[in-house]
């Protein structure tokens, strides 16, 4: 829903101390946004006017976009799963986005299960750490679309900028929409046949 990353803002200040204690306000979502389309990739996703778009040097990465360089959206498309995720398949998908996570030098403060606009999924919230920049925000949001999984990353540098950027990502999430899968095409046997 539409709280998702304000409840995340509250858990990250909970977790890791410190922040303010009133509530994030939406003005700063507000101003002029735009679209981008990924054709390639098959998702729209609104970002603010305002921020950069940012070349990848990752090459899994399809879009990257942001106010600098340490705070940032990014999304990637991995298409091709080697097994289909319908909308009743939660825990399997909680179980994929697990392994995915296993390993790395994070901790996790929330898990929970979202809907983006038709595309059912689980959002990570988590502190990384930046060897120069101290400790950091992800909220991962991953989403399931057949045999392809789309995941969204929403990073602050450091987290203490979690707080002013947690309602403009959650407009950019509440944007986020996958372009339908490519369809097979029909066989011969389901063309209809004119009738003179």
């Amino acid at each position: 829903g539409g709280g998702c990353l304000a409840a995340a803002a509250l858990l990250l200040l909970s977790a890791c101390g410190g922040g303010s204690s009133h509530s994030p306000t939406p003005s700063p979502a507000g101003g002029v946004y735009r679209q981008h389309v990924d054709a390639k990739g098959g998702f729209i996703f609104d970002y603010p006017d305002a921020w950069n778009v940012y070349e990848p040097t990752d090459p899994g990465v399809q879009f990257l976009v942001g106010p600098d360089a340490t705070d940032f959206a990014e999304v990637r498309v991995i298409s091709n799963l080697p097994v289909s995720f319908g909308t009743s398949d939660s825990q399997s998908e909680k179980e994929v986005v697990d392994q995915l996570l296993a390993g790395q030098p994070i901790n996790v403060i929330s898990s929970l299960q979202v809907v983006v606009n038709g595309l059912s999924g689980w959002q990570y919230t988590y502190t990384f750490t930046d060897p120069k920049l101290g400790v950091g925000a992800h909220v991962h949001v991953f989403l399931f679309q057949g045999n392809r999984l789309h995941t969204i990353v929403f990073q602050a540098l450091p987290r203490t900028k979690f707080d002013k950027l947690a309602p403009i990502f959650q407009k950019m999430l509440n944007s986020y929409k996958a372009l339908p899968l490519p369809s097979a095409s029909p066989s011969p046997a389901s063309t209809p046949t004119p009738t003179p």
